[in-house]
């Protein structure tokens, strides 16, 4: 299994991908950050019992590549309740995504870990 988001970047964003030769670490981590929820959906296909909350890149993880990849760590939170089995977990967690950007579209595709279904 794996998953995907695609991110439209803002037109800051945009504009300041477009004065630059290679895209910044600052940028996704901003652009990360201001998407944090919808990427918490994207995380949540991995983790079918528990809700992802409060994602953020894990400091100094980012690592860009050339052809418009990147690489970055999140991290974020599991919680699971159940209170018909007495269950409230917060859990820790993090997980390595890659992103391939498009300057003419001004989107970014993060994608998860590929985990084989069992």
């Amino acid at each position: 299994m794996e998953s995907s988001y695609l991110l439209k970047l803002s037109a800051a964003q945009q504009e300041s991908l477009a004065q630059q030769p290679s895209v910044s670490a600052e940028l996704l981590i901003t652009a990360i950050h201001d998407h944090a929820e919808q990427i918490g959906y994207m995380l949540q296909a991995y983790f079918p019992k528990e809700k992802v909350s409060r994602v953020a890149v894990v400091p100094g993880s980012v690592v860009i590549q050339e052809a418009g990849l990147a690489t970055l760590q999140l991290e974020f939170v599991k919680e699971e309740y159940n209170a018909c089995s007495a269950i409230d977990t917060v859990l820790k967690d993090k997980m390595r995504i890659t992103l391939a950007f498009n300057r003419d579209a001004g989107v970014l595709k993060l994608t998860g870990e590929n985990w084989p279904e069992l």
